[in-house]
C-alpha cells in the first residue's frame, strides 16, 4: 500500500508543479489587429450610431501635462480607482507621442478627420462654432481621442475623450471602460477640463 502511494507522489507533484506554472505564465500579448479592432470599438462607443456626420481631430491627444506628467497620471489613477496598472501603463506607452488616426476606421457613423492645420484656421475666428457648422453641415463641434490603453486580455480600457462645440463650450474626460457581454461600457470617469 505504501509503495503504491510512493509511486503516485512524483506524478502528483509534477501535475501540481505544471498547474502552478501555467497560472504564472504571463498572458499572451494581443495582436496589433486585435488592439486596433477594440480601439475602434471604444471610439465607436463615443461617436457611433448617430445620423449626423462627426468631426474627429485627426491627431490623438491624451491631455497629459508635458511639464508634470506624473501629476496627470496620479490624477487619472485617483479618479479611476479600479483602473489596472497594466491598462494605465499601456495608455502611457501608446500616448507618448501624438499620432494620426487611421482614415478607414469602422465607427458605425459617418465621420471626417479634421487636421490640426484646418482646425487652427477655423478656430482663429471668434465665431468658429458657427463656422465649423457651416463648413460641415450636421456636425456639432469636434471630438478628440487619445489612443486607448488596454490590459492584456482586452477587457479593460482607459481613454481620454474631449469635445468642443464652440469657444467656451467643451470638456474632456478620462474613462475607464470594461467589456461586458461583448460590449464596452463605462465603469468610471473623471473630468480633465471644462470650458
Amino acid at each position: 500500500m505504501y509503495i503504491n502511494l510512493l509511486k503516485r507522489i512524483p506524478v502528483a507533484l509534477f501535475t501540481l508543479s505544471f498547474t502552478a506554472c501555467s497560472f504564472l505564465t504571463p498572458a499572451a500579448t494581443p495582436s496589433a489587429a486585435d488592439i486596433e479592432k477594440e480601439e475602434q470599438a471604444v471610439y465607436s462607443f463615443f461617436v457611433g450610431g448617430g445620423e449626423r456626420t462627426v468631426l474627429i481631430l485627426q491627431d490623438t491627444s491624451a491631455d497629459i501635462s508635458a511639464n508634470d506628467p506624473q501629476k496627470s497620471l496620479d490624477y487619472i489613477r485617483s479618479g479611476l480607482p479600479s483602473l489596472s496598472d497594466e491598462a494605465l501603463d499601456n495608455f502611457v506607452q501608446r500616448n507618448q507621442q501624438s499620432g494620426p488616426l487611421a482614415p478607414d476606421m469602422e465607427l458605425d457613423v459617418d465621420y471626417i478627420l479634421l487636421s490640426t492645420e484646418e482646425l487652427s484656421e477655423i478656430t482663429r475666428q471668434s465665431n468658429w462654432g458657427e463656422v465649423i457648422t457651416q463648413k460641415y453641415p450636421g456636425s456639432y463641434g469636434y471630438t478628440m481621442f487619445s489612443r486607448v490603453g488596454f490590459n492584456n486580455t482586452l477587457d479593460q480600457a482607459v481613454i481620454y475623450v474631449g469635445s468642443m462645440a464652440a469657444p467656451l463650450m467643451g470638456s474632456g474626460f478620462y474613462y475607464l471602460m470594461e467589456k461586458e457581454n461583448g460590449d464596452w461600457v463605462i465603469k468610471e470617469q473623471v473630468m480633465a477640463w471644462i470650458s
